[in-house]
Parts: structure tokens; C-alpha cells; sequence
């Protein structure tokens, strides 16, 4: 045992919380460490004082109380009952002037513009823009016919000649399909003749040495028959 190990033990000691051999160990420890006893002392006078000391009621409890809000409502219903007139003649009128108040401060923020025209009331937001209408005379009409008409004849013009553009580029890729067709016919049908003639060429051949070989036998057996 250590003297950490004894001062993590005084408190059980104390209490009596701890086995008989570990508290005979503890005292042994500690008659070797006086040091240590002189502490455990004073832990035990400190706990000797604590007991003695008069046991006290705990304080009565708190009661939390609730603001009176009562108070600060009827003073502002008050206060707004005094501004608003007391019969209803007065009360529209009260009311309508209000209106009237809030839309002339929100017409000066939004700049809003009010025009009579024809017998009809127009209402708008923003700056005031100059209302210019425009018409279009018989000789604008026509030019403008003319016009369309001019762009739909390029229009299609265009058209008509990509596709002409397309189909003879098409026409192009069959024929130089075509080409190359014919071209693998011709190289397939040369190189078929090629190994036809050199076939009957070595057939030829086979046979022409054969003939040769049985003339030659023939030529010697006529000479030793001789």
C-alpha cells in the first residue's frame, strides 16, 4: 500500500465501509506514516463537528407570482377608446378619413397615378409613362406584306436548296458506295481467276510430268528389251 492508495481509503474508513482486512492494513500503514494518521485525524474531527452541528428546516418556498398585465391592457383600451369618437356616424367617419390618410401615404411612396379617360378611372404604379399609340398606314400594310412575303421566299428558297445540297450529297455517297462495290467485285473476281489459272496451271503441269515420267520408263524398257 501507498500513500495514495491510504488517503483514497479514509473516508470508507471512516464510515466503517471497509473489510476487516483492508482496515487492519490501513492502521498498520498508517502507525508506519504518521504523517498520514495526523491527517485521518483531522478528517475524523472534521466529521465529529459536522455531526454536532443542529439540524436546520429548510426555508419555506418561494412563490412565484405572475405580472399583472391586467393593468397595462386597460390603460391601452382606455387610451384607444378616447381617440375613437363615441357614436357610429362619427366612427365612419373616423374610419373613412383613415383610409383616406393611408391611401394618399401609400400612393406617395408607390407614385401611383390616377386618370380619367373616356369615362373610364385608371389606376397605375410607378413613373408616369407617355401613352403613345401608333397605327399603320395602307402604304406600311403593303411593305410590310411584301416584306413577309420576300422572307418567306428566301425562306424557302434556302430550304429548297439545302436540300438539293443534301440529296446530292447523298447521291455522291451511293455512287462512291457503289464505286467500292464494284471495285471489291473486280478484286474478287480477278483473284478468283488468278487461283483458277494457277490451279490448271499446276494441273497442267502434274500431268505433263506424269506423261514425261511414263514415256521415260517406256523409252527404257524398250532399250533393254533391245
Amino acid at each position: 500500500m501507498n500513500k495514495e492508495t491510504a488517503r483514497s481509503l479514509f473516508m470508507d474508513y471512516l464510515y466503517d465501509e471497509l473489510e476487516q482486512d483492508q482496515r487492519n492494513e490501513l492502521e498498520q500503514f498508517l502507525s508506519q506514516n504518521p504523517e498520514l494518521k495526523k491527517e485521518l485525524d483531522e478528517l475524523s474531527d472534521v466529521r465529529s463537528m459536522i455531526s454536532h452541528l443542529p439540524v436546520q428546516d429548510p426555508a419555506e418556498q418561494l412563490v412565484m407570482l405572475e405580472p399583472d398585465k391586467t393593468g397595462f391592457q386597460e390603460w391601452w383600451n382606455d387610451f384607444v377608446g378616447g381617440l375613437l369618437p363615441r357614436n357610429g356616424f362619427a366612427r365612419a367617419s373616423f374610419a373613412m378619413a383613415s383610409l383616406l390618410v393611408v391611401f394618399v401615404v401609400l400612393g406617395a411612396f408607390t407614385k401611383m397615378n390616377i386618370t380619367v379617360n373616356n369615362g373610364e378611372f385608371n389606376l397605375a404604379f410607378g413613373d408616369k409613362q407617355e401613352i403613345i399609340q401608333q397605327g399603320f398606314t395602307p402604304q406600311q400594310v403593303e411593305m410590310l406584306i411584301r416584306q413577309v412575303r420576300k422572307d418567306n421566299a428566301l425562306m424557302i428558297s434556302d430550304a429548297v436548296q439545302a436540300a438539293q445540297q443534301q440529296q446530292e450529297s447523298q447521291f455522291e455517297k451511293t455512287l462512291i458506295n457503289f464505286a467500292d462495290y464494284i471495285e471489291q467485285q473486280r478484286q474478287s473476281d480477278l483473284q478468283m481467276i488468278s487461283s483458277g489459272l494457277y490451279d490448271m496451271e499446276e494441273t497442267y503441269y502434274d500431268r505433263f510430268r506424269q506423261t514425261d515420267q511414263v514415256l521415260g520408263e517406256l523409252i527404257q524398257t524398250v532399250s533393254t528389251g533391245n
